[in-house]
């Protein structure tokens, strides 16, 4: 696969991630608080299960299908 089959794009894909035990500091009144280091303690990355074409969003494939094919 070489184009995304939606928009014909060819810049590339992304996954969706998150990241797991990342606090986000806020003070009392909702605004945001200082948040440099929230990434440091993070415990693992879990991967979404879609490739999303760059350019328009759209699922392209599941991530297995572009793994096997990469």
């Amino acid at each position: 696969m070489d184009r995304c089959p939606h928009c014909g794009s060819d810049w590339g894909v992304y996954v969706k991630q998150t990241l797991v035990n990342v606090p986000y500091n806020m003070k009392f009144d909702g605004s945001a608080d200082c948040n440099m280091e929230m990434y440091d303690n993070a415990e693992r990355i879990e991967y979404g299960k879609l490739v999303y074409c760059q350019r328009c969003d759209k699922v392209v494939c599941r991530l297995s299908t572009f793994e096997e094919r990469s």
